[in-house]
């Protein structure tokens, strides 16, 4: 076990998850090979986001012990409501929700929530500079002036991407989970 100082702090600013320890590297590589994966192969395996999860439930223990793997399964639970409703509409992956669930499992509730909204910012200037790169900036920026024109007429309604279109295609969110969960625990 580690020492008092460890016990008494759950986030990733405390000195018992600086970069010696072995679980702290665990995360990281972890999320790298979810970035690198999902890059190449549009997906983040069950494996690895279990494996994500039981690690950090263990590194929650370690530090902590009982109460440690409470934070640890609140962190997962929260980690998954977070990214859920996205999956449940269409607009993420379940791997992506996985994952987020998993880093949770590490830094605890409150990071993990954290680490989502930065996800989630992240995830848009991703989204915009891959839609830019594909040129659909203009279609997007069309669509989204007809749904405010529409929303100001008091006739909100969603106007989804072309077949085709930039916008409408999905790209991979492992890496605005590492960067979120990067700026959480910073």
């Amino acid at each position: 076990m580690q020492g008092s100082s460890c016990r008494s702090a759950y986030s990733a600013k405390s000195r018992c998850t600086g970069m010696n320890n072995p679980f702290i590297i665990a995360l990281i590589i972890g999320l790298g090979l979810a970035v690198l994966i999902d890059v190449t192969r549009h997906r983040i395996p069950n494996w690895l986001t279990f494996g994500i999860a039981f690690t950090g439930l263990v590194f929650q223990t370690w530090v902590a012990g009982g109460s440690g793997l409470g934070i640890g399964l609140l962190g997962l639970f929260i980690g998954l409501l977070c990214f859920l409703p996205f999956h449940i509409f269409g607009a993420m992956g379940a791997g992506d929700v996985k994952l987020l669930a998993g880093v949770g499992a590490f830094i605890g509730p409150v990071n993990v929530f954290v680490a989502a909204l930065m996800a989630l910012i992240v995830g848009g200037v991703i989204a915009t500079v891959y839609i830019a790169a594909r040129g659909g900036l203009r279609p997007m920026i069309r669509r989204y002036r007809t749904m405010l024109i529409l929303l100001v007429a008091r006739k909100p309604q969603y106007i989804p991407p072309e077949v085709g279109e930039a916008a409408g295609l999905r790209f991979p969110y492992a890496l605005a989970i590492a960067c979120g969960t990067a700026l959480a625990v910073i």
